[in-house]
């Protein structure tokens, strides 16, 4: 597994790292652990072998969590952790569409005319 960081050269030589990848180097139970680390190129490369001993107060305060390991090697090693921007994903307002009311158009009933019938006879 590879830890991105913000790019940082790596001294005293130019080249600079993007991450790193660990190992597990040795383990006291209930002292210490020493970590392998591996700066590595942006191609993933690693670039050299470093040690981080994680001891005391603050190997107590690990417990399960592997972030803690991570932090810690960032801070150990002046390092800064990448983490990148995520841009909210922001759906477009859609407007209902609203078909305007029209009035039915009544077409008035028209009685026809009838003429009365006039009988000349009469």
């Amino acid at each position: 597994m590879s830890v991105l960081i913000v790019p940082t050269p790596l001294y005293p030589n130019p080249p600079m790292i993007y991450g790193f990848k660990y190992s597990v180097n040795t383990l006291e139970l209930n002292s210490y652990i020493t970590f392998n680390v591996f700066p590595i190129d942006q191609n993933g490369t690693p670039l050299k072998s470093l040690h981080v001993t994680l001891s005391g107060s603050d190997y107590v305060n690990w417990g399960i969590d592997d972030q803690y390991v991570i932090n810690y090697i960032c801070n150990a090693l002046g390092y800064t952790l990448y983490i990148p921007v995520v841009e909210p994903v922001v759906e477009p307002v859609v407007e209902p569409v609203v078909e305007p009311v029209v009035d039915p158009v009544v077409e008035p009933v028209v009685e026809p005319v009838v003429e009365p019938v006039v009988d000349p006879t009469i």
